[in-house]
């Protein structure tokens, strides 16, 4: 039989109505080559008549697999009665990875053959689409022999004999290029939902990028162009009164970014890196550019002729700037640059004048020698001070413990922010002088409490590798007479520990003296997790960068909806920090979170303990919450 004979043959039936679409689409098709062929000159040697073949004395069935066929799909069949049987074509076959006729298709075969997590749904859509008599289509996964897992989209059809409905055909194809891409497009319109401004490279008050952030820039230049930096110091002309909040120190350093991103413009690249201190990075001085010494001295003329209003009232600021130029590829690191800067600062005020200007940076071991020793001064002459910040208990709702934040004390005598302190303290070796200080400060004033309740001291990660570390806490609780039972030791900084085994040395020996333990900044640290598997850990601190924005922020929802359940499962007890409204609050409570904590819940006091007014839960820390002040 050949071509003609064929569609002569297709000829003998009429066809249905979506035959003969299809029919129209093929000769719509095969006629428009015709005429491509005749007008490019090409003689057609053999010609016929466009017929559809699938017009043959065949049943609904048939024709629909003849149609899957050519358009290269596989078809399950599945026809009930006395002749009823389940059977898929040779396509069908391989799209599930058998090879054709190797597998007697039955009911459960079929139904192994789809993944586990799609069958129930599968079954869901052919029993519907029979029910309803109506077309339906679905995609599902199928795990071929070779344990590849397949896409697969069918359209679900009712087969009809006599007008009653005799069985169901599936045509389908393999779907999993086109289905991985549909994944893909949703990962990505999801990552970029989630994906939110970095708000641990601003400053919450001032707005102006942090100290890390300024310091990273900086690094960055001096590996590339080069530079200059100048750090702005600034400091109440007189003191000022003891009436001013928190909220009213927030309004002054707001003002006084304000003012700093007026005098230098967007071509500088400026920032908070302390308290009272502000630094500016400047790229190379280009042709009519302002030279940096003439910018450092107009910021310095500006902010002391500046009138700033605090509380109704008339505030000037005296301001002094330390200069630093350096140039591309030096072996100072922009830490190292920014220290030199603040010395620069400290030096034009102790000597009375404007500014200083380093035309190039200082000698390592110069400036080492000044970090450390400007450390072991503050410690010797207690230029520290002790604030406890309140933290409620979610569960009872009501304050239970309390936070004592560091603050160091200016030249002034202003109690001050500590973290451009303790990031230097940190980076030159010093800490474990700072953490000695405050761990035997902290148990003589809970010594002299009630010692109701329970009691936190923290200790920097980087004091960990100190193997003296446990017999000095130890002998301090035997001096003060602080009940061990009643102090939690909590670990600042985890990523800076330097001997993982120092550090589980002090925690198991803690534990054993009956004391518990504790990690801050939970979230961040790289070893985060880690140390949850060889730490014995009783509670843990979510950072507060999840924390700030956690009710705009779907992806900081997601973190910590997902650390708390982790934690819960681990049996430890989760504390939430920068707590700001009571939309966090109620969001952190139905988290399952322990503890919260934040101007919310209630701002930093000068510490006060007493026996007749006992504070009966105590956190020991030596970070201030991200809202940071100019002036404290």
């Amino acid at each position: 039989m050949d071509l003609d004979d064929i569609l002569a043959l297709a000829e003998t039936s009429q066809p249905s109505p979506l035959e003969l679409a299809r029919a129209r689409r093929v000769a719509r098709a095969a006629q428009g080559q015709y005429d491509l062929a005749v007008a490019d000159g090409y003689d057609i040697i053999v010609d016929s008549d466009l017929v559809d073949p699938l017009t043959s004395a065949v049943d609904e069935a048939t024709r629909v697999a003849r149609a899957a066929q050519l358009a290269q799909l596989g078809t399950i069949t599945w026809t009930i009665g006395d002749s009823g049987r389940l059977s898929w074509s040779d396509e069908m076959a391989m799209i599930f990875g058998h090879a054709p006729g190797t597998l007697r298709l039955t009911p459960g075969t079929l139904a192994r053959l789809v993944h586990t997590a799609d069958v129930d749904r599968v079954r869901e859509v052919v029993r519907t689409a029979w029910q309803r008599r109506h077309p339906d289509e679905v995609t599902f996964r199928v795990i071929q022999p070779s344990g590849a897992v397949r896409h697969v989209h069918c359209h679900i059809e009712i087969l009809t004999t006599d007008g009653a409905p005799s069985g169901i055909i599936a045509t389908g194809a393999d779907a999993t290029a086109l289905e991985l891409a549909r994944q893909e497009r949703r990962r990505l319109a999801t990552r970029t939902d989630m994906l939110c401004a970095d708000l641990g490279a601003l400053d919450i008050v001032s707005g102006l990028p942090t100290r890390s952030y300024l310091t990273d820039e900086v690094d960055r230049a001096r590996r590339t162009t080069g530079g200059a930096l100048i750090v702005v110091a600034t400091e109440p002309a007189t003191r000022l009164p003891d009436a001013l909040t928190d909220e009213n120190y927030d309004q002054l350093t707001a003002d006084v970014a304000r003012l700093l991103r007026t005098i230098v413009g967007d071509e500088a690249t400026c920032g908070l890196v302390g308290s009272g201190l502000w630094g500016v990075l400047l790229p190379p001085t280009a042709e009519h550019a302002e030279p940096p010494e003439t910018l450092a001295a107009r910021l310095v003329d500006t902010f002391r002729r500046h009138l700033f209003s605090v509380q109704h009232r008339t505030v000037r600021l005296n301001t002094w700037a330390g200069l630093v130029l350096f140039g591309s590829d030096i072996a100072a690191t922009g830490f190292d640059l920014l220290i030199d800067g603040e010395h620069a600062a400290r030096d034009a005020r102790r000597n009375g004048f404007p500014t200083r200007v380093l035309t190039e940076p200082a000698a390592t071991d110069d400036r080492t020698d000044k970090c450390r020793s400007q450390v072991r001064q503050a410690v010797s002459t207690n230029r520290f001070a002790l604030y406890a910040q309140p933290i409620v208990d979610l569960r009872l709702n009501e304050v239970t413990r309390h936070e004592i934040l560091l603050r160091v004390r200016s030249d002034t005598g202003e109690s001050v922010a500590p973290w451009a302190f303790l990031d230097m303290a940190e980076r030159v070796g010093e800490i474990l002088t700072v953490d000695k200080w405050v761990i035997d400060h902290a148990l003589e004033l809970i010594g002299r409490g009630a010692q109701t309740s329970h009691y936190q001291v923290n200790i920097s990660g980087k004091s960990l590798a100190d193997p003296g570390l446990l017999t000095y806490v130890t002998e301090a609780i035997r001096r003060h007479g602080v009940k061990p039972e009643c102090l939690t030791f909590e670990i600042t900084e985890t990523a800076l520990i330097e001997n993982r085994n120092e550090a589980l040395a002090f925690a198991t020996g803690i534990r054993e003296i009956g004391c518990h333990l504790a990690l801050d900044d939970f979230g961040t640290g790289y070893n985060a997790l880690a140390d949850l598997k060889y730490l014995p850990v009783d509670l843990v601190k979510i950072d507060g960068v999840f924390i700030v924005d956690l009710c705009r922020s779907p992806a900081d929802q997601a973190v910590v909806s997902m650390l708390v359940k982790l934690c819960q499962t681990l049996g430890i007890r989760v504390a939430a920090e920068y707590v700001q409204d009571e939309e966090t609050l109620d969001f952190l409570k139905s988290c399952g979170v322990d503890f919260a904590q934040g101007y919310k819940t209630g701002r930093p006091e000068p510490l006060d303990i007493s026996p007749e007014k006992a504070v009966r839960t105590i956190e020991f820390e030596l970070r201030l919450p991200p809202q940071h002040s100019a002036m404290g």
